[in-house]
């Protein structure tokens, strides 16, 4: 047995992370009418500068089937038995069906082919399965089989949430996540918004006074939506938001398991002042 994981750049995985069992296929994403290749033409914290100067909000442009067929058949040709392919959420991205085209694709110009392919939609973005993506890795390592790698994902995914905190509202507006007059509304009062992002979905359950309430108000609902496992990543963009660590850690009385930089598909709507907290949740 031969397993290999597939994941999207979205995972928001640090290049700096050497996983022997991943392959990250890079989202290309139009700035000011111009391509570029995630995770290869700029640094995260480039692209928040980007951010701040472009005109135009950039856009991402999903894998194709086209892409991930010629994947699996180079897999197949390296000997791979497993593929565990697993996708940005499905409900704010075609990736997931593009995923499953490729793989019938594949199976239609293979039908001889003795490679499985098993496709997981995340229904979340970056760590929330970047992370469990990493420890699966070092299950293949250890000799877990495919399917015990499947079960470890589908249980970790069901049970992990993201709180997204910003200081601006403007990409929000921007994106259309959302309208022109609750964003005005937002910034003339001081608000910054807490978002829970669970099971694809998005909810606004608080609203921070300020700046200088943000991380304070997100650490608090991260204490009280958190496993007793106390296993948390933090994602930040900029100085500011770097505050979230050392709140997070007071409050809950122990540092993050990792702290990473969010991608451009949280950062393209959240803007490039964010706060991400990645937990399993109780």
């Amino acid at each position: 047995m031969k397993i290999k994981i597939i994941t999207d750049s979205a995972c928001d995985i640090p290049v700096s992370e050497k996983l022997s069992n991943v392959e990250i296929m890079n989202f290309h994403i139009a700035i000011n009418g111009e391509d570029h290749e995630e995770r290869v033409d700029f640094t995260m914290e480039e692209f928040y500068e980007i951010l701040e100067k472009c005109d135009h909000i950039p856009t991402t442009a999903h894998i194709t089937m086209i892409d991930f067929y010629e994947k699996y058949c180079k897999l197949a040709e390296e000997g791979v038995t497993d593929i565990i392919h697993v996708t940005i959420n499905s409900l704010g991205s075609a990736t997931y069906n593009a995923a499953i085209m490729g793989k019938q694709m594949y199976m239609d110009e293979n039908p001889n082919s003795s490679l499985n392919i098993s496709i997981i939609d995340s229904k979340a973005y970056s760590m929330a399965y970047g992370y469990h993506i990493i420890c699966a890795d070092k299950l293949i390592n250890d000799g877990a089989s495919a399917s015990e790698v499947i079960e470890f994902l589908q249980n970790k995914l069901a049970k992990t949430e993201i709180l997204l905190g910003t200081y601006s509202l403007k990409f929000m507006k921007k994106s259309g996540r959302i309208s022109a007059a609750a964003a005005f509304a937002g910034e003339l009062m001081g608000f910054r918004p807490v978002i829970l992002m669970k099971d694809g979905k998005t909810e606004v359950i608080q609203k921070a006074r300020g700046d200088k309430m943000l991380a304070s108000a997100m650490a608090v609902k991260l204490k009280e939506r958190i496993s007793d496992e106390l296993e948390y990543c933090v994602g930040c963009t900029d100085e500011a938001s770097k505050e979230a660590i050392s709140v997070c850690t007071e409050i809950l009385g122990k540092a993050p398991k990792m702290v990473f930089n969010l991608g451009s598909a949280v950062s393209i709507n959240a803007g490039p002042h964010s706060i991400g907290i990645v937990y399993l949740c109780k």
